[in-house]
């Protein structure tokens, strides 16, 4: 496979195109966030556990340029020890970008078997608590206000009007509250579940910056599949078009998913 083109562009050059093409309710006061954040076009993954300093800089002769890296969330199935500033920091000299996630509390039908559920009661103020906690953790880390944080939620059963309104109403107040903090909401699940939901609440409630869809059809590109209008989240994706494969660059193996971005990263 051919990689994608990397590049780094100050979102100041690219606002104005992007604004144009946002739906109502996207572009509500996004110029002060974005101004400060930067988007990236290539090819990134994400891997469970971070890989040690050695192992990132041996991948540095991979297609790859960004990485997904779990800041936060007590659903985390690994819990990355070696994650530290001083690991962001030597990682980000060796040239990489970053896609900083956090796997918090999932919808109360979630298809996984993560414990921490959405009380469907209490989903916005869980959905503010998260968003403290990954802004908070975030900066631990070095990175600054504008950079674009990640909610990881795993696909759910959209046949449960309960549920879904769950998940939204702790979306909109995890993605509102990002914001308060100076940060970039992204939003990471599958194409047909939370992506699906959010698509259709456009112009209805508040929802996130920036969209992280997964859908395995191995392409590698954000062109949203047929399943995101093309003025959705334009320019502001990343796609998740392989999961759970094993490669091996530099001499160094790791487990990863692969993903298409073309949109904001980490700001350090």
């Amino acid at each position: 496979m051919r990689p994608l083109p990397t590049r780094r562009i100050a979102s100041t050059v690219l606002l104005t195109a992007v604004l144009g093409l946002l739906p109502a309710g996207l572009a509500d006061a996004a110029t002060a966030r974005f101004g400060r954040s930067f988007f990236v076009t290539g090819l990134g993954f994400d891997t469970c556990e971070a890989p040690t300093v050695e192992t990132m800089r041996a991948w540095r002769e991979s297609p790859y340029k960004v990485v997904g890296i779990y800041v936060a969330g007590a659903n985390r199935a690994c819990a990355s020890p070696r994650l530290t500033r001083d690991w962001v920091t030597a990682v980000h000299r060796q040239g990489w970008d970053f896609l900083p996630i956090q796997v918090g509390l999932q919808a109360p039908c979630t298809q996984s078997d993560k414990p921490g559920r959405i009380d469907p009661a209490r989903a916005a103020r869980q959905g503010i608590a998260e968003a403290n906690d990954v802004v908070d953790r975030a900066g631990a880390l070095g990175f600054k206000p504008g950079s674009a944080l990640w909610f990881d939620m795993e696909a759910y059963d959209t046949t449960d009007a309960g549920c879904r309104t769950a998940v939204l109403d702790f979306v909109s107040a995890w993605s509102d509250r990002v914001r308060e903090r100076g940060f970039v909401a992204g939003y990471y699940s599958s194409l047909d579940s939370g992506v699906a939901d959010l698509v259709k609440a456009v112009g209805n409630r508040s929802i996130p910056d920036a969209i992280w869809y997964a859908h395995w059809n191995d392409r590698a590109d954000a062109g949203g599949d047929g399943a995101l209008p093309d003025g959705y989240w334009h320019g502001k994706r990343v796609h998740q078009y392989t999961g759970n494969v094993a490669e091996t660059h530099g001499g160094r193996r790791i487990d990863i998913d692969r993903n298409a971005v073309d949109g904001p990263v980490g700001v350090f």
